[in-house]
């Protein structure tokens, strides 16, 4: 593997303002995002209230005793002696989803071990798996290319209901049917029998999308010592509950200052990401299965309509006795970790960061700060047919990525390779036939107007044909010059699918159909730079 590092423009105003330091959007966090901010982070973490052998001994159960490698029980008794944590999250995609996800993971450990080097003091990764979302749309798909073009491939879900990730019994025929139609797209490799054994021998140990999803970030990162916790563990909501109880009495002040926030954004040029209401309460609740967003009225917390209805004592006890029906939203999520966790460091995609720039004054009613909000790091892999079609074509990352040259090159070839004289034939074949019909209208139409309609709709039948000879006529264009085509679909379907990067894309399974099932280990093991450069693999 080979790693060249480029910058990319980000495709949002408030990402790129972020991390090139405009003042107008820092105001909005309470560290700028650099490892310089680490160390007056870790002074204002000192008095962090956490139950650390507990919270230690809800991890460590969570992941089981024997799936607790060497590293992770260090890091265990390192956060039990006073480690801060560094910690990321996504929900439980099919195959870990995207590849940012791991990605993200691959940003903590890497941002985890940099701290610890410069603090002198250990740092711990931590995983927070969104496992109480129901948007089980969202995680139940993956992309494939099929004859040069990305094309979803769907999980049925509409059996789950509103269960969330980690509720969801998964059916498992369903979804071995579902993966063996994604691994039948990919290309036959000396790697696809043993990725394949991989994700069919985890899926038949897992009971739900939270499971699937926790066993392969087991698998990946388990000789790093990542930490990874369900958020909808019944455990671990037990030990939230008195955080939900400061949730619920804070609830209309939360929401105020998020929506005030989001307006002062606003006016500054960002979007409203998070389309904060005042009268939302920032919390789900699971009502006979149904997860389900809560929002205040009045003095009531209402559900699904107002057919739904809690006073606020009435959620107090549910926050203190079944704290596991509660879960939290977008804006409690980060509010939620802070107070788990001494979070040094959050890092998130531009989608979250952008969350997060309404989320200071929420913190501050609870007497808290932001921590160093970090962008996670993005990479690209190119494999050596996309390079040796690079090198081609003269063609590199930045330009294909950030010039669009693959699109420039396209058109122009198809500009060049037009048959213009047969095309300017058949135009001027239709002007002749529309000019030729006119006269025939005029003429019919003394006779009688109703043969109108008839003479326009003979007219378009003409012009169907000649259009259907101009398509024919291009296709034919394009066949004699397919191999080209095919070789710039090939560089954008690889670095720039769906006009966008390959990690929002593309599984990790397939790239280890390509390179193999040491691919994460190996992409740990490269020396990647925690900037704000992205990362472009070559393997």
């Amino acid at each position: 593997m080979k790693v060249e590092e480029q910058y990319v423009e980000p495709a949002s105003k408030l990402m790129s303002d972020y991390i090139n330091g405009k003042p107008v959007l820092r105001q909005y966090f309470s560290y700028d995002p650099q490892l310089e901010s680490f160390e007056k982070r870790l002074k204002s973490l000192q008095n962090h209230p956490v139950d650390r052998s507990r919270l230690a001994g809800i991890v460590r159960d969570y992941m089981k005793p024997e799936k607790l490698s060497e590293a992770a029980q260090q890091n265990l008794a390192d956060f039990e002696a006073g480690a801060p944590v560094v910690v990321t999250g996504q929900q439980a995609g099919i195959l870990t989803g995207p590849l940012y996800t791991v990605h993200k993971a691959i940003s903590v450990i890497i941002l985890a071990r940099q701290a610890s080097e410069q603090l002198q003091t250990p740092v711990v990764p931590v995983f927070w798996i969104a496992g109480e979302d129901h948007d089980l749309a969202e995680v139940s798909h993956l992309y494939r290319e099929i004859n040069g073009r990305m094309d979803k491939l769907n999980i049925p879900y509409a059996e789950y209901g509103k269960n969330s990730a980690s509720t969801a019994n998964l059916n498992k025929p369903k979804t071995a049917s579902f993966l063996e139609e994604y691994f039948r797209s990919l290309p036959e490799t000396e790697h696809s029998k043993e990725i394949q054994e991989l994700a069919f021998g985890l899926l038949e140990k897992s009971q739900s999308f939270t499971d699937f999803f926790a066993a392969l970030i087991h698998y990946f990162f388990q000789e790093e010592g990542l930490l990874y916790m369900d958020a909808a563990d019944e455990a671990f909501r037990k030990y939230e509950s008195p955080y939900f109880v400061e949730m619920i009495e804070r609830s209309a002040n939360i929401a105020k200052t998020v929506a005030a926030t989001e307006n002062s954004l606003v006016e500054d040029g960002y979007s409203a990401v998070i389309g904060a209401e005042e009268t939302a309460a920032n919390l789900f609740i699971t009502v006979k299965g149904e997860r389900l967003l809560l929002e205040r009225e009045g003095q009531e917390f209402v559900a699904n309509n107002g057919s739904i209805r809690f006073t606020k004592q009435q959620l107090l006890t549910i926050a203190e006795e079944t704290p596991e029906l509660l879960s939290n939203n977008v804006v409690t999520r980060p509010l939620m970790q802070e107070m788990v966790f001494p979070v040094l460091a959050f890092v998130g995609g531009p989608g979250e960061i952008a969350y997060w720039a309404a989320l200071k004054g929420a913190f501050e009613l609870f007497d808290m700060e932001l921590p160093v909000v970090m962008p996670r790091l993005s990479l690209t892999l190119v494999n050596r047919r996309t390079q040796r079609l690079l090198n081609k074509y003269e063609l590199d990352f930045s330009s294909v990525v950030n010039d669009r040259q693959v699109s420039v090159m396209r058109n122009q070839l198809m500009e060049t390779i037009r048959e213009k004289e047969a095309e300017t034939l058949l135009t001027n074949l239709e002007l002749e036939l529309e000019k030729s019909y006119e006269q025939i209208n005029q003429q019919l139409s003394s006779i009688s107007k109703g043969l109108t309609p008839i003479v326009e709709k003979n007219l378009q039948l003409h012009k169907q044909q000649l259009k259907f000879l101009k398509n024919k006529l291009q296709d034919e264009v394009v066949l004699q010059n397919s191999i080209e085509l095919e070789h710039y679909a090939a560089i954008e379907n690889e670095l720039l699918p769906n006009g966008g990067y390959q990690e929002r894309i593309y599984s990790p399974f397939t790239y280890m159909n390509q390179y193999g099932i040491e691919l994460v280990k190996d992409l740990l093991a490269l020396p990647l730079c925690y900037d704000k450069n992205h990362k472009v693999i070559y393997f």
